[in-house]
Parts: structure tokens; C-alpha cells; sequence
């Protein structure tokens, strides 16, 4: 197989997406979900959250909090989520809203794209190198991890480079990324996609548990779900359930983590070479050129332009609204299209393997973050 069945070719966002005439049931079906689960900035007065919130003001107060707000920290992720999963597989999703449930993924890049007017130079001088080195040692460390396990448990050359990707870098795009060069079957990647998918749903409602019970700060826990969560709409869903800040942040250090996608994907796949896979010749350069997010260029774009001043602050204001509605339609999108039934495929196998080497990576990712922050390195 030469360079052509080994590197998939680029191709548009936009022309591997669905027509718009196509999906605008489904968009339109998550903005109506949004708006009545709470969408920040939107003064629509009868949503979920603002029912829960008066659900708690009228039950007794439990050690003088509310039950939904303050104990269960309910917020517009975590309501936009259990309404999009409690649809899905409790009503069902029609199949007209299936091509629009696609852009949930765009919906989270233009998202991430908004953030950059959240953010100064000093938010990076905050996070500091050992962020930086924190999201290294959790991308090409965990690859190293999931090749040992994949190698003791003899799960064979393609699953282990899938499930290396996918919980190492950004889940199911980096999953799809080393799929063509690595000659992974087609339920092989569904496969490796459905175990980090169902890891991520359990850590976005258990990590900000865990988070609180270590009494971590944003910046803290902000970078525990970026390096631990392995798909990058759940990193970003995942810090926003802990607070918003937490969030801002999650998404801003996962950028580090997407940014070494190209750099991951090789270092698994020349961690996972066979005698076959070493007949593929690779081309370094256009596999970087090929795997490299371009939604991250826009995003350096608006954070350099916020850093130097040349958004008004009510422009500033504009992009913070826009980032939580097209944050808010990813989250429900995201709910939308979590089938319950995908932790069946994930199968005994892949709970042992995949979850087991996932839960002692973020234990790891754990155990780190509260050392450094105790030791005074996330400042706020």
C-alpha cells in the first residue's frame, strides 16, 4: 500500500458535513432543546434550570444547600446533556435530526475559535510551562501506556494504536486520524471510538465530584479534564460542569493537547510498527500538514487580537455570548447522539482494557494536579 491508502486525505469541514437543507431539522431541534434547558445570555424566564432552582428554593434545604444547584451542581452542561441523553434513548431521535446532530462538532470549534476573546497573555502566564509539560507527559506518557496494555493483553497492532490515539490526544479524531495509516478495520475504530466515548461520559459527571472533593481550584481542575478526558467536547463539557471558569480554562489548555495531534499520532504509530506496517513509507511533513486542527488558527487569531486590544470590549462581550450559545448547542448535540447501548460494543474486553488503563491514567493526571496545587502552582 503506498502513501495514498496510508494517509487519507484532507478533507473540507464543511463538504464532509451534510447539506444545510438536510440538517436543519436537527439544528433547529437543538436550539429549541438549548433554549428550554437554559442558554447563558438568552432571557427566556421557563427553562429547566430556572425550574430546578425553584424546586430547591421550595425542598428543605440539605445541610444548607439545594439539592440540585449546590449539591448535584446542575448547570446548563450538565441540564443540556441528561435532556439530550434522556431523548435519545429514552424517546428516540428521529432520523431527520441525525445530519444535523453532525454539527455538533463544528459547533464546539467555533466555540473554541470564541474563546481565544476570553483570554490575555497573562491567562498564559498563569497556566505557566509546567501546564505545558503536564499536557506532553499526558499525551505521549499515556500513549506508552495503552501500547504496554495493548501489547500484555495481545490486542493486536491496529486496537492498540486506535486506543492509544483515542485516549492519549482527542478521542475520536485522533482515532480517525491514525485509522488509515495503521490499516484499522472499520469496527475496529467504531470499536475503540464507542470505549473513549463512554470513558468520557463517565468522567464528565465524575471528575468535577472528585474535583470538589479535592478542593481544587479552576486552573487546577480546568487542566485535569483537559488531560484526562479523552474526547475534547467532553474535556470541554467536563470543565464547565465544575464552573465556568474551570471551563475557559479546559478549553484553553486543550488546545495544547489538540495542537500535538499530528505529533501524537506518529509517535503511536511508529510505538505500534510492525514488520508489515514497516513496508508503509510515511511522509513526516504531510502526515503534520494533514492531521493539523485548522480551527486552531482561528482561535490564535481572536486571542492575539483580544491580547492586543483590538476587540472594543463590547465586540469582546459578543464572542463570550456566541462561545456559551454554540458551546451550549455542542452539549446538547453531544447528549443527542450518546446511545447507552455503545457501552455494550465496548464489550468485557474493552472495559477491562480501555477503562482500566483510562482510570489509572487520570489517576495519575490526579495525583500530579494535587500535588502541584498544593504545592501553589495554579494561581487564580
Amino acid at each position: 500500500m503506498g502513501n495514498e491508502g496510508a494517509i487519507s486525505r484532507r478533507v473540507s469541514m464543511w463538504s464532509a458535513l451534510p447539506t444545510f437543507r438536510q440538517s436543519l431539522p436537527g439544528i433547529l431541534a437543538m436550539i429549541v432543546i438549548a433554549i428550554f434547558c437554559g442558554v447563558p445570555g438568552i432571557p427566556f424566564p421557563y427553562t429547566a434550570e430556572a425550574m430546578l432552582k425553584y424546586v430547591d428554593a421550595v425542598l428543605p434545604p440539605i445541610y444548607t444547600k439545594g439539592l440540585f444547584i449546590d449539591l448535584l451542581h446542575f448547570n446548563y452542561v450538565v441540564i443540556g446533556l441528561v435532556a439530550g441523553i434522556l431523548i435519545r434513548n429514552v424517546f428516540g431521535v428521529p432520523r431527520s435530526w441525525e445530519a444535523g446532530l453532525s454539527y455538533s462538532g463544528v459547533f464546539m470549534n467555533v466555540g473554541i475559535i470564541m474563546l481565544g476573546s476570553q483570554y490575555m497573555l497573562r491567562d498564559l502566564v498563569k497556566l505557566g510551562p509546567v501546564s505545558i509539560i503536564l499536557m506532553v507527559i499526558m499525551v505521549f506518557g499515556g500513549a506508552l501506556l495503552f501500547t504496554f496494555f495493548g501489547r500484555l493483553f495481545k490486542l493486536g497492532t491496529s486496537l492498540t494504536a486506535l486506543l492509544s490515539a483515542a485516549f492519549s490526544m482527542c478521542g475520536v479524531s485522533a482515532c480517525v486520524a491514525i485509522a488509515p495509516m495503521v490499516r484499522a478495520k472499520s469496527e475496529e475504530v467504531a470499536y475503540a471510538i464507542a470505549v473513549s466515548v463512554t470513558f468520557g461520559f463517565f468522567c464528565l459527571f465524575g471528575l468535577p465530584f472528585f474535583g470538589y472533593l479535592l478542593g481544587l481550584t479552576n486552573n487546577a481542575f480546568g487542566l485535569l479534564a483537559a488531560a484526562g478526558v479523552p474526547n475534547s467536547n467532553q474535556v470541554i463539557a467536563t470543565g464547565f460542569n465544575f464552573s465556568f471558569e474551570a471551563g475557559k480554562v479546559a478549553g484553553f489548555a486543550n488546545i495544547g493537547r489538540v495542537v500535538l495531534i499530528p505529533l501524537g499520532v506518529l509517535f503511536v504509530y511508529f510505538m505500534t510498527l510492525t514488520d508489515e506496517l514497516r513496508s508503509t513509507k510515511i511522509k513526516i511533513w504531510q502526515v503534520v500538514k494533514d492531521k493539523f486542527p485548522i480551527f486552531i488558527l482561528g482561535f490564535m487569531v481572536v486571542w492575539i487580537g483580544n491580547c492586543l486590544h483590538l476587540w472594543p470590549q463590547p465586540a469582546s462581550e459578543a464572542m463570550g455570548n456566541v462561545m456559551n450559545w454554540f458551546f451550549t448547542l455542542c452539549f446538547v448535540g453531544l447528549g443527542l447522539q450518546t446511545k447507552l447501548a455503545d457501552m455494550k460494543k465496548a464489550g468485557p474486553s474493552g472495559i477491562l482494557i480501555g477503562y482500566g488503563a483510562g482510570i489509572l491514567r487520570v489517576g495519575v493526571c490526579v495525583i500530579l494536579i494535587f500535588i502541584l496545587a498544593k504545592a501553589g502552582v495554579f494561581v487564580e
